[in-house]
């Protein structure tokens, strides 16, 4: 008898270790369809810098000279000539972004792939004095890094796209006119 009720439970045991299911039975387990909202606290920041420094040098002389022509060739005249060339360049470069954004938005699971990630997708429009300020995110995330409260940090999204633009008359004064482009282009 001992050994039947030991045999159950290994049986028992082993089957809950399966391949899919490697978390505690304690915690709790969620679980999301197709159309759930989560909400992601997008902490973003990033840095970069870039320099360049090219130099260049060139010289160059040239000399000819010609002796007066001798016998039938006596009306050449004593010529020389001599020329040169000297170019120079030096060029620095220095590129520097910073760029931080932190919000707060609500997102809909659009898909569920078939390992269980979610595939999510979201799209926040706050006007302010008649500017639009328009933030996308998109991207996939673990149901493990989905918080009891329903909440995932945008570090946690794999694939992930977010965007931030405005729109409105603020912008549009703030972007360089047609013809200053042009300018800029030929000059």
């Amino acid at each position: 008898m001992k050994k039947i009720i030991l045999i159950s439970t290994l049986i028992v045991f082993t089957t809950l270790l399966n391949a899919n299911m490697y978390t505690s039975l304690y915690s709790d387990h969620k679980s999301f369809s197709i159309g759930d909202i989560l909400t992601v606290q997008i902490q973003e920041q990033s840095k970069a810098t870039a320099s360049s420094q090219s130099k260049t040098g060139r010289s160059m002389d040239h000399n000819a000279n010609m002796n007066p022509g001798q016998g039938p060739l006596n009306f050449l005249p004593l010529t020389g000539m001599s020329g040169g060339s000297n170019s120079n360049f030096k060029g620095d470069a220095n590129t520097t972004r910073d760029a931080s954004l932190s919000s707060k938005m609500t997102v809909r699971i659009i898909d569920i792939d078939e390992a269980g990630n979610l595939m999510i997708e979201g799209k926040r429009i706050v006007t302010i004095n008649g500017e639009d300020e328009i933030t996308t995110l998109s991207g996939i995330v673990r149901p493990q890094d989905v918080s009891a409260d329903n909440t995932v940090s945008s570090q946690h999204i794999a694939d992930s796209k977010i965007s931030y633009k405005g729109k409105g008359a603020v912008n549009e004064g703030s972007r360089v006119g047609l013809i200053s482009r042009i300018f800029n282009f030929m000059f």
